[in-house]
């Protein structure tokens, strides 16, 4: 029996456990299902073992064949980087490079993003898509966009952090009753009435999880999943927020809101750029991921942004 293993078997299985489907990676792979099927049992043979179990709603890997799975992507994600830096035209970078953008960055991060990567690469045409993390997550799956912010990157398997940033979070209100300094403990946010987004969404999570660890009970007033809109019931003395800097900086060159940070406590936001797990990027993706790291690096410098990088090159801080 050859025992040789052909890369493209194992591309094929990493995407078949992806999908958890031999039927829909066929159709996205482009190849007949028999074929596939085929391959996905030689592989089974040459290596000996069980990779899948078939029952009538698809395929599930195996204890062993999960194992196999992230070593063998993360082989595939060096092979195709070495190879993608052997061919990367030391040149002009160009294409169509499709981002997934938070509506808390704000629309002057997002345009000056647009801006400078045209003046940078003027042959790369950059194409934003709004949206929350869940949506960049499943944008990134199907392919329907190269690489896209992101929080809570843990609890999505397929999606890979280009960079880590944590952002310190801050007590937002009105400045018309504002009772407290520059820096408020969690448990002073006992009592007060919140403004936040309805569950499942990360802010929630984070500062539920947060106050649980310190016993706190928290009072929400409204759940509301529209930024701007929590933003004007804060400014009309409705009530209280939770943000990062990034989401407020904007906002706090006019009289209407007042911040403290939130100190002494486990909340804080973890904000990624993530890229498809074992995928190869295009050059121009690359230099895309190059350009928004510097930007944000940018911003942290120019107090815009509050917190630190916990991976992608030197850590960048500020306390404001």
């Amino acid at each position: 029996m050859d025992n040789q293993i052909e890369l493209r078997a194992l591309r094929h299985f990493i995407r078949v456990s992806e999908l958890g489907s031999i039927s829909r990676a066929a159709v996205e792979l482009r190849i007949a299902q028999p074929a596939l099927s085929r391959q996905m049992r030689r592989l089974e043979e040459t290596l000996g073992v069980q990779l899948f179990i078939r029952d009538g709603r698809g395929v599930r890997l195996t204890e062993t064949a999960a194992k196999l799975r992230d070593e063998v992507a993360n082989v595939l994600l060096r092979l195709d980087n070495a190879c993608l830096q052997a061919r990367i035209d030391e040149g002009s970078p160009s294409g169509v490079i499709r981002v997934g953008v938070l509506p808390n960055l704000g629309p002057t991060f997002m345009a000056e993003l647009i801006l400078g990567c045209r003046q940078q690469f003027p042959r790369v045409k950059l194409k934003l898509i709004e949206g929350f993390t869940y949506q960049t997550a499943n944008w990134i799956q199907s392919k329907q966009i190269d690489l896209g912010f992101a929080y809570d990157v843990d609890s999505y398997r397929h999606l890979s952090p280009e960079f880590l940033f944590k952002e310190k979070v801050y007590l937002v209100g009105s400045t018309k009753n504002w009772p407290f300094g520059e820096r408020v403990l969690l448990s002073e946010l006992e009592g007060l009435p919140l403004i936040i987004p309805a569950p499942p969404s990360y802010t929630r999570r984070r500062l539920e999880a947060a106050a649980h660890d310190q016993q706190l009970e928290l009072t929400f007033k409204y759940e509301i999943d529209s930024i701007p809109l929590i933003k004007r019931m804060i400014a009309l003395d409705e009530g209280y927020g939770i943000f990062s800097r990034a989401c407020l900086w904007e906002d706090l060159e006019g009289p209407n809101l007042s911040v403290a940070a939130i100190e002494r406590s486990s909340l804080s936001f973890e904000l990624a750029l993530t890229t498809a797990y074992g995928t190869i990027l295009p050059p121009a993706a690359r230099h895309i991921i190059s350009f928004v790291e510097q930007m944000v690096r940018r911003y942290v410098e120019l107090g815009r942004w509050s917190g630190e990088f916990i991976t992608g090159g030197p850590s960048s801080s500020t306390n404001t």
